[in-house]
């Protein structure tokens, strides 16, 4: 399968449907399994399941309690995945595409989406997803000492977790320091595209970043000494302070690490 990495963002129950909210809570007990097992149903199929509703709160929901406050963070599904599949068709030449995403499925795609931003446009996407490694960028929502390490049957697992507020700012922060300077025009607008994600939902939530299925790609030595947020941030003030050596030394370290997991998706 493919090793995947997440950002989510939860927002307060409240800020929800009173029908969604209903469901989401009695739902949430097989959310772990469940939201996985329905992507691969998906993925072995190769094909769109049957129109349903995007907006439609049955798929679940993974729910969080803070400090006595419900969060949920809508799976959503559906969407994800239509929206995914347009993304990888306009990733691949013209002339390979039919044969991965026929154009009648992603006509069938857009037209769903379009439909669903004119009648519900306050339905989104709760979740990012990368695969065979986690974006640099979303390092930079995070502080190394919201670095969190836990063990499951699966193994280690990685995952960052900060205030959705406290990441707009890092990310705003982030944005101003590459927008003056050398770094790459891609690297900035990704961070921008990030950001105006963040933009839809309200800063009274928390935003969580999970290794996933990628961790399983590390060694538990190279898990535990993986410090990725610490070296952005690095890299960061480093740019900032106008240490272009010291930036490009911490840059090098992290591209050649995560280079070297994500080459993996070309073997598979």
């Amino acid at each position: 399968m493919i090793k995947t990495s997440y950002l989510r963002v939860y927002q307060p129950l409240a800020s929800f449907l009173p029908e969604e909210q209903e469901q989401w809570v009695a739902g949430s007990r097989d959310a772990d399994a469940a939201e996985p097992t329905a992507a691969r149903r998906w993925l072995i199929a190769a094909a769109l399941p049957a129109t349903g509703d995007l907006a439609a709160p049955t798929e679940g929901a993974f729910v969080r309690e803070v400090e006595g406050d419900v969060l949920i963070c809508p799976w959503r599904t559906r969407l994800r995945m239509l929206a995914g599949l347009l993304a990888f068709r306009n990733s691949i030449p013209e002339e390979v595409a039919e044969a991965f995403v026929p154009e009648a499925e992603a006509r069938r795609a857009a037209h769903e989406l379009a439909t669903l931003g004119d009648e519900r446009p306050e339905v989104r996407s709760h979740i990012l997803h990368a695969n065979w490694h986690v974006p640099l960028r979303w390092f930079a929502a995070f502080d190394d000492s919201e670095r969190i390490l836990t063990e499951d049957k699966d193994g280690l697992r990685v995952r960052y977790e900060t205030e959705l507020s406290t990441a707009k700012a890092r990310l705003v922060r982030c944005l101003s320091v590459l927008e003056s300077t050398w770094i790459d025009d891609s690297v900035t607008t990704a961070v921008r595209e990030l950001l105006e994600w963040l933009d839809g939902f309200t800063s009274d939530g928390i935003m969580e970043l999970d290794y996933g299925s990628v961790a399983a790609m590390f060694s538990h030595e190279d898990l535990l000494e993986d410090r990725s947020a610490a070296e952005v941030a690095t890299c960061l003030d480093a740019l900032e302070a106008g240490d272009l050596i010291r930036a490009g030394r911490s840059f090098s370290g992290l591209t050649e690490r995560w280079t070297a997991v994500r080459s993996k998706e070309v073997v598979n």
